[in-house]
C-alpha cells in the first residue's frame, strides 16, 4: 500500500514528498478542464516527470465531476475518453469517479441511466486496461427534501451497479467514513466487496449526538475528521486491507475543518502520523 493524499494541485507533488508521503491522488483538473477539450499532452508529461523526480506515485486520477457535467450529458464516453488519455499519459490505471444522479428520475430510472451511460464507458476502460473506482458517497446533505447527486452509498446499491454494468472495469473507491455515519459495518463491507476495491480514501468520522438529538436524520449529526481524530479504528481497517490483499493507494481526503486554512498541512501531517506506522511499520528503523 502507498500512503498519500487527494489534491487538485500538481505542485502538491513536491509537498507530498516533503511531508513524507509516498503518493497522491490527483484531480484531473490540475492538468486542465476535460469539458473544454483534450488535455495538453505536454502538460501531462511534465506532471509525470515531476512525480518521478520526487518519487511520488499517482495512485489514482480523480474525475469526480465528469458524469454530472452538462457538456457530457448526452455523450459521457467522450468525457471519459479524455480522462483515460490523461491517465495513460501519467501511467495511472485507476480513475476515481462519481456516478452522477438525476434527481428528477426515480430510483429505477437512475439505475437505467447508470447502465446506459457507464456500460459503454466501462467497455472502453476495459479495452484500455483501466479501472473506474466509484466513491461510495451518498451524494446528499442538508434538510429534506434530499436531492441526491450521486449513487453508491451502500452495499445494496453497489450490487445493483455491478449487476447492470457487470464489467470488472468498474469498482469502488472505498471510503469508510461514508459508511460509518450510516451505521454500516465498513469492515464487513470491505471483506464482502474485496474484489471490487480499486482505491481507498482515508477519512474519519466523528458522531455528534446532540445534533442527532436535535435534528434527527436531517441534522448535521456527524463531521468528517483526519484519520485518528474520529471514531474509526484505523489499525483494524489497515489490517483488513492487508487481509484482503489490497496493495493500492490509501489517500487522505482532508475535509477536517478543525485543521483547515493555515492548518491544512498540519492536518495532513497528523493523518500521516496515525497511518504511516500502520502502513509502513518499519519505516525510519
Amino acid at each position: 500500500m502507498k500512503l498519500g493524499f487527494l489534491t487538485a494541485h500538481s505542485q502538491d507533488i513536491e509537498k507530498a514528498a516533503r511531508l513524507g508521503f509516498q503518493a497522491i491522488e490527483l484531480n484531473v483538473e490540475a492538468l486542465g478542464k476535460v469539458a473544454d477539450g483534450p488535455i495538453n499532452k505536454e502538460t501531462v508529461a511534465q506532471v509525470r516527470e515531476q512525480a518521478a523526480k520526487n518519487n511520488i506515485e499517482i495512485t489514482a486520477l480523480a474525475a469526480y465531476g465528469v458524469a454530472s457535467h452538462p457538456a457530457f450529458k448526452e455523450d459521457l464516453t467522450t468525457g471519459y475518453e479524455r480522462v483515460f488519455d490523461v491517465a495513460e499519459g501519467l501511467g495511472v490505471n485507476v480513475i476515481a469517479s462519481m456516478s452522477g444522479f438525476d434527481a428528477d428520475r426515480d430510483w429505477e430510472g437512475n439505475v437505467q441511466l447508470f447502465a446506459d451511460r457507464f456500460g459503454p464507458v466501462a467497455e472502453r476502460a476495459e479495452q484500455r486496461g483501466l479501472r473506474i473506482a466509484f466513491e461510495n458517497w451518498m451524494g446528499f446533505w442538508g434538510h429534506l427534501p434530499f436531492k441526491p447527486v450521486n449513487m453508491g452509498g451502500s452495499p445494496d446499491t453497489w450490487e445493483t451497479m455491478f449487476r447492470v454494468v457487470p464489467s470488472r472495469a468498474i469498482g469502488l473507491e472505498f471510503d469508510p467514513s461514508h459508511l460509518y455515519w450510516q451505521g454500516i459495518n465498513h469492515l464487513r463491507a470491505l471483506h464482502e466487496f474485496k474484489d471490487r476495491i480499486y482505491h481507498v480514501h482515508a477519512k474519519d468520522t466523528e458522531m455528534l449526538p446532540e445534533q442527532r438529538y436535535r435534528g434527527g436524520v436531517n441534522g448535521d449529526y456527524f463531521r468528517f475528521r483526519i484519520p485518528g481524530y474520529g471514531e474509526i479504528n484505523w489499525a483494524a481497517f489497515i489490517s483488513a486491507l492487508d487481509e484482503i490483499g489490497y496493495d493500492g493507494g490509501v489517500v487522505i481526503e482532508h475535509e477536517d475543518f478543525v485543521y483547515w486554512n493555515d492548518k491544512f498541512d498540519e492536518g495532513l501531517v497528523r493523518g500521516w502520523q496515525v497511518l504511516n506506522p500502520l502502513i509502513n511499520p518499519r519505516s525510519g528503523q
